[in-house]
């Protein structure tokens, strides 16, 4: 939850070296000289006038940012006078704000609230703009808050850290807004970063609410320091609300986690080279292997990968079994079986041994119930015969585990020859309610995933996409919608020689698949090799924890419903509930039509919040 100060748009911010020291008086007389002096012929062609164009709207906004911060200036000081070398402003955690390019929102202010469940995380980022010069050492530091009633919110559940970039080079095919730096992955290796006059700098700010945190309102001071000083100070208040989400996605989740590249033309050659250097990504997490099993499931993301022909990882299955942390794995990959019977017991030799090693060991170790077989990746429709024999076998081999599969039967096995298959997985452009029903009711299960497709107007997780897409996909998406579980082919393709080891401004390369930025990557590697989460891992983490909120007050209805003193005890409360969990068409119409403005999405997910406390009491045992 945030407050009404990020609930709506204030200024427009972006980083300029032109505007930086100007006051705001002499900030629109400069925009006039520099279109004064610009040549004819620069602003008859296109490419330049675009640019000018892109500059100006820079320029201004720069203009607009620092006058906005100076009514706040004063009240944030932390001496007797104001620093009036820089602008310090905030910004959601699902936007992106881009380094060197405007316009940006971002929100001035003297406070900040923030609300969050037990067990929950949530972000915020706090931007810096350098005004006169350039700033060393600059760091966002969260002391421990306090509540009237005694309890703290330690500081040990809270860290800031700044916002990397990377540098696209290209227009890719789904199109893209800017050439140029993005924000992307978090620097959690750096507590600080130098900033240079004409860049603004965001720092993302993370907040951890235990399982045991007294619910409660926490209240401190957010401080930003220059240099080891502190120069400025804002008041934080943090509100715990009292419900607990769970440790598992609320959601089942088939994810690859298999670190590779996927080499571009003009890289072929330097990468056959960068993979036998211990300290080329691909190679450099291996050593980290137990770090990177928990670092994922701190997203929900179980260790696991839709395409391996090997045994699963029990060792690292076992462990987060242990914590309360495993979701679903796949036992392996499958490919069709052909319908003749020479065939088919070659196809059986060849898939069925390793098959049946892997089902032992999860049912000796008692992770059955997690297991799962996926296979016959996106095939068509001539396919199918041979995509339902080898459904077919595998169920007979090994009941009790769910066969699933992304081949294209929009039928979802109602109207084609696909009756052994458990569970179908079409793009999210494709999936039909109406049809998901049909098949559940015939005992199937219709999930969803995205790829390098589909592009906008439908929600996709690419690095020039907006961050919030990634958490309304994960949240009030498929609460709308509600399939049975998300599939993602890959977030660990990675075509960077080295590790990131500096920052802000990076040289990890963006690409991913083919000219894709972003896609089958939402990791990046740190320094020896260990994991860095981008801004889109934590906005579909958000989103997740978004949809928990939705279950949760899903069992408190369910709850209400089978209890008609509680109906009776708050008549209005279940119609508002049921409200909520249809998601409000503020929030989202449809899969194409969805909000950019992250204070809708909070109103929605403070609704719930609110919803999930005041239920009557049979709801709130649920």
């Amino acid at each position: 939850m945030m407050t009404p100060m990020f609930n709506k748009l204030l200024f427009p911010v972006a980083g300029s070296a032109l505007l930086l020291g100007a006051s705001p008086a002499h900030a629109a007389t400069a925009l006039g000289e520099t279109v004064a002096r610009a040549e004819a012929g620069v602003l008859q062609a296109d490419g330049a006038a675009a640019s000018v164009r892109s500059e100006l709207a820079r320029l201004e906004s720069l203009a607009r940012f620092r006058a906005a911060f100076e009514p706040v200036r004063r009240q944030v000081a932390a001496g007797p006078a104001a620093r009036t070398d820089l602008a310090v402003g905030f910004a959601s955690s699902m936007e992106k704000v881009l380094p060197r390019a405007a316009p940006v929102s971002a929100t001035v202010t003297n406070r900040l609230e923030v609300g969050l469940a037990r067990n929950e995380k949530e972000s915020f980022q706090v931007l810096v703009l350098p005004g006169e010069g350039d700033l060393k050492r600059v760091q966002v530091r969260v002391d421990s808050l306090r509540s009237a009633a005694g309890p703290e919110f330690s500081s040990t559940n809270i860290n800031a850290v700044p916002v990397g970039y990377v540098q696209t080079k290209a227009t890719p095919s789904y199109g893209s807004s800017c050439v140029g730096w993005w924000p992307d992955p978090i620097l959690d290796f750096l507590d600080a970063a130098d900033i240079a006059k004409g860049d603004l700098q965001s720092f993302w700010v993370r907040l951890r609410a235990p399982r045991r945190q007294p619910s409660g309102l926490y209240e401190g001071k957010l401080n930003l320091l220059v240099d080891g000083t502190v120069v400025f100070s804002f008041d934080l208040a943090v509100t715990v609300f009292a419900f607990t989400l769970p440790d598992r996605s609320p959601l089942p989740l088939a994810i690859t986690f298999s670190p590779g590249d996927h080499p571009m033309p003009e890289t072929q050659r330097e990468q056959e080279a960068w993979r036998r250097s211990p300290d080329y990504p691909v190679n450099a997490w291996r050593k980290h292997k137990l770090q990177w099993a928990d670092f994922l499931a701190d997203y929900y993301i179980t260790y696991d990968s839709l395409y391996h022909h090997s045994i699963p990882d029990y060792e690292i299955l076992t462990h987060l079994r242990d914590q309360n942390r495993l979701d679903m794995f796949n036992l392996g990959y499958y490919d069709q079986a052909a319908t003749n019977a020479t065939e088919v017991e070659a196809w059986k030799s060849k898939n069925l041994p390793r098959f049946r090693e892997a089902y032992t060991k999860a049912r000796d170790l008692g992770l059955l119930k997690h297991a799962y077989i996926y296979g016959c990746d996106e095939a068509s429709a001539e396919l199918f015969p041979q995509v339902q024999n080898a459904a077919r076998l595998l169920k007979a081999e090994f009941p009790g585990v769910p066969i699933m599969t992304t081949t294209y039967d929009q039928s979802y096995g109602m109207q084609s020859v696909i009756t052994a298959m458990d569970a179908f997985c079409p793009l999210t452009p494709s999936f039909d309610p109406d049809k998901a029903a049909r098949a559940r009711a015939a005992g199937k299960q219709v999930w969803w995933y995205i790829c390098c497709g589909p592009h906008h107007p439908h929600a996709n997780m690419f690095i020039e996409y907006p961050a919030i897409e990634a958490r309304l996909l994960m949240g009030a998406m498929t609460a709308k919608y509600r399939p049975d579980g998300f599939l993602y082919y890959e977030i660990s393709i990675w075509n960077s020689q080295k590790p990131i080891t500096a920052g802000p401004f990076t040289d990890w390369d963006p690409r991913s698949w083919t000219t894709y930025h972003g896609d089958g990557s939402w990791t990046c590697v740190g320094p020896d090799g260990t994991p860095l989460p981008t801004i889109r891992l934590e906005n579909f983490r958000d989103g997740l924890e978004d949809y928990a909120y939705v279950r949760l007050l899903d069992a408190c209805v369910a709850g209400v419903e089978a209890s008609p003193a509680s109906r009776a005890e708050k008549p209005d409360w279940l119609k508002q509930a049921k409200a909520l969990l249809a998601v409000p068409p503020d929030v989202l119409k449809s899969k194409t039509e969805f909000t950019h403005d992250p204070a809708a999405l909070y109103r929605w997910r403070n609704s719930l919040a609110e919803a999930i406390m005041s239920a009557p009491e049979a709801g709130r045992r649920q």
